[in-house]
C-alpha cells in the first residue's frame, strides 16, 4: 500500500466533500427562500422538503469529509511516526 497516495487522496477527498457540503447548504438556503415566497401551500411544502433534503445531504458530506480526514491522518502517522 502506498501510504503517500492514501494521504494525498484522503486530503483531496476531504476537500471535495467539504466543497460539496458548502454547495448543498447554499442550495438548502435557496430552497428555504423559495418556500417563503411560494404562492401556494403545496409549492411551499415542496420547497421545504427540498431544503431538508439538501441539509441532510450537507450533513452526510460533512461526515464523509471527517472520515477522509481521519484516513489521511492515519496515513500521515504511518509516514511520519512520532519518536
Amino acid at each position: 500500500m502506498n501510504w503517500q497516495e492514501v494521504l494525498d487522496v484522503g486530503r483531496a477527498d476531504a476537500a471535495e466533500h467539504r466543497r460539496q457540503a458548502t454547495l448543498e447548504r447554499a442550495n438548502a438556503a435557496h430552497c428555504a427562500s423559495e418556500a417563503k415566497t411560494a404562492t401556494d401551500t403545496d409549492s411551499g411544502v415542496l420547497w421545504l422538503m427540498r431544503a431538508m433534503q439538501q441539509r441532510s445531504a450537507a450533513v452526510s458530506s460533512d461526515a464523509a469529509s471527517d472520515i477522509s480526514d481521519r484516513i489521511a491522518d492515519h496515513a500521515d502517522r504511518v509516514l511520519n511516526p512520532s519518536p
